[in-house]
């Protein structure tokens, strides 16, 4: 095994050597970019390097041989393009080549919802609608240009009448760097739109339930009050694994962790949050009287099961799930990066929202999926959808995770069963020596919102996405984890290791708590594991970060949840400390 080093939370990797795997092809490039390259070389040659500066993926066709059709391996790049950016030039209707690369542009954007970019160098787009100026004598640049082309010139006023009517921007009288920089800022934060992310989201619906829930805290009264959100499953995960682990760390001692929070918080006036506390209600209830909390502390408690709440004594607050329409335009956003459907698309659209029940995590990750794609390959995802029994809607994502090439798949998994949380930079490194093209693998699952990158570079996994993807694994074997290719439960691990029934399946096994001197005299085990590749030993650090405010470990907890429940507290928290320093 070669040994990783870290010094943040992924504590110690080991990986084994490479195995051949296939591999996998190129993702598709964020952009194409079209041009007539006799006049606008040097300018398309900055654009393609500001694009590669702020991190986009441009395909820049420099072909000197171009003849009436463009070629095959253009048109492919083209229909895995994100996006095409096309420079219209004064002599651009005379080159068949870049009319040829605008009309399959076109209907790659009606067929396929793939954005376009229009960049006007010294021409006016009422020429292309008009087809006069420069745009009169169409695809004859070249020589023997014949009567047997007329179909072709037909599709080419027709693509040039199109593009006229596109939102485009034109250089003018302005500075070409400051222009190119402005485009591509432009450009940028489409795509991001078409890239979301569990956070990178449109806040559909948000205020008004930040609204409500803020009331219900009545901050101007000043004494302890608790209050219970019930809603859709997974709502958050703010508080439950600093909880839970510092109840490990004080061997399940109630009263150690009375102490401990007492010394932390004691009168002073705090907002906790406590998630997933299920069959814990009471034993909260008496912890947070016990730790004597500050006059105008708030305490919020979320669990799984609405029942939960049923003895406590305080407000609960209902999160509503989505109305139709809600539904339609957060869908709509990730599907099309628009606030309504396409109208070829608006049919099938209200079939996916009519499915979803509302949920924002599922219409996130259909309508990432369904981006860009045809109306077959959408109408191919609905029966997929249709199978699905009543009333089971988690079971919608694995549709996305069943349409995963074989590098991402390994990739989504080893992120659900071992590194959820963990630095970006640092999973690609240890991914990477053993044969996973993990750079790339990791953005096509940001691009379907099946994992999100934060701002730390931490990649982070909805806890729904998470448990699916582990119960993928555990299917492997149900009765037998040793048979499986994935093993992070510590007991589980254990015991295939102190048993020594190491298997062949196993790819990647987890280690909370072991002696170094046990796993050597174990050794054995990890021989029969023939395709490990990843060898995890992590021990769980208590840190509650200062008191009084969220901090940042709590704040990344939040992430587990998804961009729609990040921006709920963050806009909670700004007002509950915006009142508070009013000195209330």
């Amino acid at each position: 095994m070669l040994p990783t080093t870290s010094t943040s939370s992924l504590h110690q990797i080991a990986v084994a050597a490479p195995h051949p795997t296939k591999t996998s092809p190129q993702p598709p490039y964020h952009a194409l970019v079209a041009n007539r390259q006799v006049d606008t070389r040097n300018f398309v040659n900055h654009l393609h390097n500001a694009l590669e500066r702020n991190k986009i993926r441009a395909f820049l066709d420099q072909s000197l041989e171009r003849g009436l059709e463009i070629a095959p391996a253009i048109n492919e790049v083209i229909e895995q393009s994100r996006s095409a950016i096309v420079v219209i030039s004064q002599t651009f209707a005379s080159s068949p080549w870049c009319l040829d690369e605008l009309d399959k542009i076109l209907d790659c954007k009606e067929k396929k919802g793939q954005l376009v970019f229009l960049i006007f160098m010294d021409v006016d787009p009422r020429e292309m609608r008009e087809q006069s100026g420069s745009f009169t004598w169409i695809g004859q640049s070249e020589k023997g240009f014949g009567q047997e082309n007329a179909d072709k010139v037909r599709r080419w006023r027709d693509a040039l009448r199109k593009a006229g009517n596109l939102t485009g921007w034109s250089l003018g009288n302005r500075l070409e760097a400051e222009f190119i920089q402005y485009v591509v800022e432009k450009i940028s934060r489409r795509l991001s739109c078409s890239y979301t992310s569990l956070f990178a989201f449109h806040s559909v619906a948000l205020d008004s339930q930040v609204q409500a829930l803020f009331s219900l805290l009545r901050l101007e009264v000043e004494e302890v009050r608790i209050l219970g959100i019930s809603g859709t499953r997974g709502i958050g995960d703010p508080f439950a694994n600093i909880l839970s682990d510092g109840v490990s760390e004080f061997s399940n001692d109630i009263h150690v962790v009375t102490n401990f929070m007492r010394s932390k918080l004691h009168n002073m006036r705090v907002l906790l949050v406590f998630d997933d506390v299920e069959g814990l209600l009471d034993p909260l209830c008496r912890l947070i009287k016990a730790i004597n909390l500050g006059l105008g502390s708030r305490v919020i408690l979320i669990p799984q099961q609405e029942e939960t709440l049923s003895g406590l004594r305080g407000e609960i607050f209902k999160v509503r799930s989505l109305n139709d329409d809600q539904a339609l335009e957060l869908f709509s956003w990730n599907a099309f990066c628009e606030r309504y459907p396409k109208s070829d698309y608006k049919m099938l659209s209200n079939c996916f929202t009519s499915f979803s029940k509302g949920l924002p995590l599922v219409l996130t990750l259909m309508g990432s999926f369904l981006n860009g794609k045809s109306i077959k390959e959408w109408q191919r995802a609905f029966d997929q959808l249709k199978e699905i029994p009543q009333g089971k809607v988690h079971e919608i994502p694995r549709i996305v995770i069943n349409g995963l090439e074989a590098n991402e798949r390994m990739i989504f998994l080893d992120i659900a069963c071992f590194l959820n949380g963990y630095d970006k930079e640092e999973i690609i490194k240890s991914l990477n020596q053993c044969g996973v093209l993990a750079n790339s693998g990791i953005e096509i699952l940001a691009q379907k919102s099946l994992v999100y990158i934060d701002e730390n570079n931490k990649i982070w996994m909805h806890d729904l996405i998470q448990e699916m993807g582990r119960r993928i694994v555990i299917q492997e074997c149900p009765n037998n984890p040793s048979k499986r290719s994935r093993i992070w439960h510590h007991e589980d691990a254990l015991q295939v290791v102190r048993q020594n029934s190491g298997t062949k399946a196993i790819e990647g096994i987890k280690l909370d708590k072991i002696d170094v001197q046990d796993l050597i005299l174990h050794a054995n085990s990890f021989k029969k594991m023939k395709k490990l590749r990843l060898f995890m030993m992590a021990d769980h650090v208590l840190d509650c970060g200062p008191a009084g405010h969220l901090s940042e470990k709590l704040q990344a907890h939040f992430a587990r949840n998804g961009g729609i429940m990040l921006a709920f507290w963050e806009v909670l928290v700004k007002r509950i400390s915006k009142f508070w320093s009013r000195g209330a």
